[in-house]
């Protein structure tokens, strides 16, 4: 049996936490890009768990590059995940300072013309870039509503909610009833979701489906969510630009099979949307997730 986390040693947690975010976010923008650089170049080099996941994912993923680059992708991205930590507490503090950092926007002309249109939109965001600018960017300038699961930090909890809803973003538990509320306003109004679509989902929420050519165990919300509500759907990320440059924002039309009755066709589309965002930057994908730690019976988890 599990031991029950102490209230206390939470709490203690929460603070300290909630403090070394603090510390980071208030850094100028350029300090907190030299400090997220030196953390990623440090954990690019330095023996890691992170980082033999990320060299893990990246061989089964790119297996037509040879050891060499496949190593050196794995650096970069271990470098611009440090990137990424130190902003998003930036981002999460300071969220006025979101929005003057995108410096350009590709793809947003459909999106604007379909919710005109009274139709719904899905975002499909993937851990790709900085998803949190591109949370600012969609509630600055639509109707955005979007699920939110607690770290169990409550501190830290508040931070997040308070940052993410400044702009007017509208926010649902991950319950069975947040996703019904969810549903429902999609079902009367021309607004938007964004949604994470590659994170491994609990049990009996996804299906296995290949990503990258390997078995993943891929949630079924969205692929549900869109043929309850007849939404559109867009694939978008926020990529992040060299040095303190900002962020150039790019929609792009999924997979045509993202939109199949079928589940499995509906979820193929899905991993092969995502395939296609993240070979636009691969380096800045979230390579140090487990991924396909799900095994489906026949294929072994990688990670073990």
């Amino acid at each position: 049996m599990a031991k029950s986390r102490s209230p206390r040693r939470q709490r203690l947690k929460g603070r300290l936490a909630l403090l070394a975010l603090r510390l980071v976010g208030s850094l100028p923008l350029s300090l907190n890009r030299a400090l997220g650089t030196l953390l990623g170049w440090l954990g690019a080099w330095l023996p890691s768990e992170a980082l033999t996941i990320s060299r893990i994912n990246i061989g089964l993923c790119f297996p037509e590059l040879a050891p060499a680059a496949q190593a050196k992708l794995a650096r970069a991205a271990m470098i611009e995940s440090g990137k990424a930590s130190a902003e998003i507490a930036f981002l999460w503090q300071q969220p006025d300072k979101a929005l003057p950092l995108v410096r350009a926007v590709e793809g947003d002309q459909a999106l604007r013309e379909t919710l005109e249109d009274k139709r719904p939109a899905i975002i499909l965001v993937p851990h790709l870039g900085c998803w949190e600018v591109l949370n600012f960017w969609l509630s600055n300038h639509f109707s955005l509503h979007a699920m939110f699961k607690p770290s169990g930090l409550d501190e830290v909890d508040a931070l997040v909610k308070r940052g993410r809803e400044h702009f007017g973003t509208t926010m649902y538990p991950a319950t069975a009833r947040g996703v019904v509320g969810l549903v429902r306003v999609l079902k009367r109004e021309p607004v938007l979701t964004a949604i994470l679509p590659d994170q491994v989902a609990d049990k009996g929420s996804g299906r296995f489906a290949p990503f990258f050519g390997h078995t993943a165990y891929t949630g079924t919300l969205s692929s549900k969510l869109i043929q309850q509500t007849g939404a559109r759907v867009f694939m978008a990320c926020a990529f992040r630009l060299p040095g303190t440059r900002g962020f150039e924002i790019r929609f792009r039309d999924p997979d045509p099979a993202i939109y199949d009755e079928d589940i499995d066709q509906a979820l193929q589309g899905l991993n092969r949307s995502v395939e296609s965002l993240v070979r636009e930057a691969p380096a800045q994908y979230l390579w140090s997730y487990k991924r396909f730690r799900r095994s489906d019976g026949v294929h072994r988890n990688p990670y073990k």
